[in-house]
């Protein structure tokens, strides 16, 4: 389970910037989607109520249906009491039952994987280009955040660090929008497939991809990005096929 950043209340560093959102809905979305990408995790808990209904710029009974619908579905769980709140817990689910559907969606996330290759792979060719030292330094952090991460939600959410910091890079947000739409679609459900993150391995491939984003070697970056995410992929499959049948 992760531990809360910061003082009580205080959101992750890592998590987006709040955009406009209307209805209760947008901000179900908003906060599902850094579920999946790792920058909210289990014991992270939100800001007060107030405070954050003022940041999202909504009414307070907005987010209060938010939360509600997101304590029904079991993503966040509502506390009393002086140290109290929304704090993010594990997603309980019934493996039989997820297992079965995720197997059903094997070519979604097949196509889903063969998309994030083709749009990462000319991302990391154009951040060789386009990159800042912000950029470095931004990709370096997330390879120690990596290195020193020690489970699954923390490998994840510095593993994600590490992509968007390629895709913000190349300097163009409809890609790097892309990119986090994939893997906002990808992670939550493909963790019920028990697709285990190897960190070893995607250190060692953001190392190659980083070694060639800093010497501005665009074809070598994008080489190097495209072999990351073709082993990924095969793991994928690998998985997939290993799950029993209904």
């Amino acid at each position: 389970m992760g531990t809360t950043t910061g003082t009580a209340g205080d959101l992750p560093r890592a998590t987006s910037p709040i955009r406009n959102l209307s209805g209760y809905q947008a901000i179900v979305e908003h906060l599902r989607r850094e579920i999946s990408l790792g920058r909210l995790m289990p014991g992270d808990r939100l800001p007060p109520e107030r405070r954050y209904a003022e940041e999202l710029g909504v009414a307070r009974e907005t987010l209060r249906q938010a939360l509600r619908v997101l304590e029904g579905s079991g993503h966040i769980e509502i506390r009393r009491g002086s140290r109290g709140g929304a704090v993010i817990r594990p997603l309980p689910t019934d493996p039989r039952v997820q297992l079965s559907a995720l197997v059903q969606r094997s070519d979604f996330f097949r196509e889903l994987l063969e998309f994030r290759q083709v749009v990462e792979t000319a991302a990391a060719s154009k951040a060789a280009r386009r990159r800042s030292t912000e950029d470095l330094e931004r990709m370096v952090r997330a390879q120690e955040a990596l290195l020193a991460s020690r489970t699954k939600e923390e490998s994840r959410k510095a593993d994600t660090e590490f992509h968007l910091a390629v895709a913000g890079a190349a300097g163009n947000e409809v890609l790097r929008k892309s990119i986090e739409d994939a893997r906002a679609q990808m992670f939550l459900p493909v963790d019920l497939l028990k697709f285990e993150f190897v960190k070893a391995t995607s250190y060692s491939a953001h190392a190659h991809v980083l070694d060639a984003i800093r010497e501005q070697q665009a074809d070598q970056a994008g080489q190097a990005m495209a072999e990351h995410l073709a082993t990924t992929r095969e793991e994928l499959d690998r998985v997939l096929a290993s799950q029993p049948p209904d």
